[in-house]
């Protein structure tokens, strides 16, 4: 028995490296787009319950023994380095060129293909687990073994979570982690093998061919053959592109590309700047539209994108200050090596570089800039989004002067205008003249937002004349940005076609717990590659959340008709274990965008907060499973669990929004870190209760173990799954945090009324 529960403590420890670490990689490919985290949860769950509830069947069957989770073990073995390689070598090739955004039809089955061997195989082997535990427990079919098998598995991912965080992702290299959790399986079926109890023909057999596996990959692990193999991977990734450095920071992937001279710089597949030879008409109007807005622009503050030209045109300005932020002092590193003479410029007395987060930064500045220039990529990402909502755009008017300017700029066309670039740029435009009455676009290609307090001699101006008499007394050398380039880019002709997508009916803001223009960067990506999906994203934008009281309202009422004529309750706890997976995994998904909206980055903390929703689980399942006696009355317990599900998805969103509105002076990323992990953790608790006690009232009804702990174990998953989808696709980016707690609030109120009449003799 202790060998076996020391196998589903590895189950556990194997899933939770192995999904942070596919997490991160996926994020990787993805450009950093936090929304494929729900994709991924989806297929994750969706594959697992796959394999715990269609293969969890054979569980049941009289031969099953030992050897089939010996089978396993090996099974998972060879596959976790191989999913790596396949993923680089393979899937970064079919989902999406470097620098742009899969659609959700690649990013769905490209995670689907990588992730079915594993997780279909990690089903099976919880269902086979408990059937093999219950047999050798005090009671073949007791409740109290799938419990059990919840709570050591758990424990197990809750190990693992904190393993990779602060030992493992420091240290090693995807590749090497994979090999290393490989061997540990192999040690495991080698150790299941050698007990007396496991009776097979084959073992001699099986044990030759894991002592093999382990020293190849003992070898391949020590000798650095696996390092070189990682190395290569990430080279077969970026293959075309002339790849010559790689590496992980706290913040995400840096990659250093090389074709000729031209150095470029890579942040989670998103391209940063380009050496020697940056594209100079881009770098010229981010740079001195803004500077010429402003009659005397002596403070700057930059945020982001300031290597590759940027900080040299900001220098020919007479400005007395330059603080530049950037937040991965990896990225300044790396420049200093493979691009030196885009560093130079960090040595001017008048440049200060501060890695920090730029939100944070203004958050806390004391001091006040005459020109903000924000030099970021579009809001594709919940990092990015933080830069384009209503609530930065106050924090940047805080530390403006009275006539100071602020710019930032989004893709645009002005030969063709699609309506979800449209919804984008409108979004962002309404999001920017709540905060600030003057607000100027420059259109072309890629239009350039400029914002102030007021317009005109004290403001931001459209006066050509005003303009192009600043650049000729400041003297500016430049190559593109001339009188007459001014002149053509704010013709009047020009800017009535590039501007007129801005009439038209109101649109809703932008907000950090409500990143609507991340939906919209993500249709407009969409639309951009499956030209079919603009319909589906035009549906869901426009679908209200009451549309959702009909069916659910004709679903209660088949499935209470249903009950009755059963005459059983097992229907009712089959949806209460759905509809709180659905509640739990929507909790997670928002604690994990509000992490990254808040505090800026989520790639180091993915292992944290994944450990802290299983411990909560664990130490549920554990208070239900050994605390909570068989004779109590237990459908009105799970009712109680119920509550408290409901109550939580009403406190958490409270919580949440209260850290988003709070002061100045709050350290928001301390209190994050550690209150986000003990809200996830209080989800998992209440998640991990109701699976033993489900697993209980199932049994009593009449079932076998494997079935019912596969059955439940799947339909956990699939509302996990459901609720993965829902969250990250639709809820959270168009109703916000509040619109995925009312949902999940609204869907276990329903189960909790299904429960108390199935109750009632």
């Amino acid at each position: 028995m202790k060998r076996l529960e020391l196998t589903f403590v590895v189950m556990g420890f194997n899933c939770s490296i192995i999904q942070v670490l596919l997490a991160r990689e996926f994020m990787t490919i993805f450009s950093g787009n936090e929304l494929v985290l729900g994709v991924l949860f989806v297929n994750w769950l969706l594959c697992i319950a796959l394999g715990s509830w269609g293969l969890g069947k054979l569980a049941d069957r009289q031969m099953v023994s030992f050897v089939w989770l010996v089978f396993i073990l090996i099974g998972i073995s060879v596959i976790l380095p191989a999913q790596i390689v396949f993923l680089r070598s393979i899937v970064s090739r079919i989902v999406a060129e470097r620098g742009e955004m899969a659609g959700l039809i690649s990013t769905f089955y490209s995670t689907f293909i990588v992730l079915l061997p594993f997780c279909s195989l990690y089903g099976f082997q919880f269902s086979l687990g408990c059937k093999l535990y219950a047999r050798g427990g005090v009671a073949e079919y007791s409740s109290i073994q799938i419990g059990r098998v919840y709570v050591l598995e758990a424990l197990g991912s809750v190990i693992g979570g904190l393993v990779f965080t602060y030992i493992l992702a420091s240290n090693l290299r995807a590749l090497e982690i994979s090999i290393g959790l490989s061997l540990l399986n192999l040690f495991l079926a080698m150790i299941l093998l050698l007990n007396k109890n496991v009776v097979s023909s084959s073992n001699e057999f099986l044990k030759a061919v894991i002592a093999f596996m382990v020293m190849v990959g003992g070898f391949a692990f020590f000798s650095g053959w696996i390092g070189n193999l990682d190395a290569s991977s990430y080279h077969w990734q970026w293959r075309g592109l002339g790849l010559i450095h790689s590496e992980n920071s706290v913040y995400g992937n840096i990659a250093v590309t090389q074709s000729g001279d031209q150095v470029n710089l890579w942040v989670n597949g998103l391209p940063i700047f380009t050496s020697p030879n940056p594209d100079v008409i881009f770098v010229e109007e981010v740079v001195h539209f803004p500077m010429l807005q402003h009659p005397m622009p002596e403070r700057v503050l930059l945020i982001g994108g300031g290597l590759g030209g940027v900080l040299e045109e900001l220098l020919k300005h007479p400005v007395s200050k330059v603080t530049y932020i950037e937040l991965d002092p990896a990225l300044i590193k790396l420049t200093k090596i493979f691009s030196p003479e885009s560093a130079e410029v960090l040595k001017d007395p008048r440049v200060e570089a501060i890695n920090l987060d730029g939100r944070l930064f203004v958050k806390k500045a004391n001091a006040v800039f005459d020109v903000v220039i924000i030099n970021l990529p579009p809001p594709s990402t919940l990092q990015l989004n933080r830069f384009y909502t209503i609530e930065f755009f106050k924090e940047i008017r805080s530390v403006l002067d009275e006539d100071g300017i602020l710019s930032f700029g989004l893709s645009s066309s002005l030969a063709h205008m699609s309506k979800e670039m449209a919804a984008r740029n409108r979004c962002v435009y309404e999001t920017l003249i709540e905060v600030f009455p003057c607000c100027l676009i420059v259109p072309g290609d890629f239009n350039l937002f400029l914002a102030s307090s007021s317009c005109g001699d004290e403001g931001a101006t459209w006066d050509v004349e005003v303009l192009t008499g600043r650049l000729r007394n400041r003297g500016l050398a430049t190559s593109v940005f001339t009188d007459d380039y001014i002149r053509y880019k704010l013709s009047p002709e020009r800017m009535a076609i590039g501007l007129a997508y801005l009439h038209g009916e109101g649109m809703d803001v932008n907000m950090d717990m409500r990143p609507i223009a991340v939906f919209h960067d993500l249709a407009l990506w969409n639309v951009m590659l499956h030209p079919g999906s603009g319909a589906l994203f035009s549906l869901l934008s426009e679908v209200k959340l009451w549309w959702l009281a009909p069916p659910l309202m004709l679903l209660f009422t088949a499935m209470l008709m249903i009950q009755r004529r059963w005459r059983s309750s097992r229907l009712s706890v089959y949806v209460a274990v759905l509809t709180t997976g659905i509640a739990g995994m929507t909790s997670s998904i928002v604690i994990l965008y509000a992490f990254q909206a808040l505090c800026g980055y989520l790639y180091i903390e993915l292992g944290v907060l994944t450990a802290s929703f299983m411990f909560g689980a664990a130490l549920g399942g554990w208070f239900m499973a050994y605390m909570i006696s068989e004779q109590e009355r237990d459908i009105k317990t799970l009712c109680k669990t119920e509550i408290m599900v409901i109550a939580y998805s009403i406190l958490m969103p409270i919580a949440i929004m209260g850290l988003s509105e709070s002061g100045e002076k709050t350290n928001i990323i301390s209190i994050a870190r550690c209150l986000f992990p003990l809200m996830n953790g209080i989800a998992g608790f209440i998640v991990g209760m109701e699976f033993p006690l489900a697993s209980q009232i199932s049994m009593r009804v009449g079932g076998r173990v494997g079935s019912v702990a596969g059955a439940l174990y799947a339909t956990d998953l699939m509302g996990a799954c459901i609720g993965s989808l829902i969250a990250s696709i639709w809820l959270l980016p168009i109703h916000g945090v509040i619109g995925v707690c009312l949902v999940a609030a609204i869907l276990n109120v329903a189960s909790l009324i299904a429960l108390y009449l199935s109750s009632i003799p």
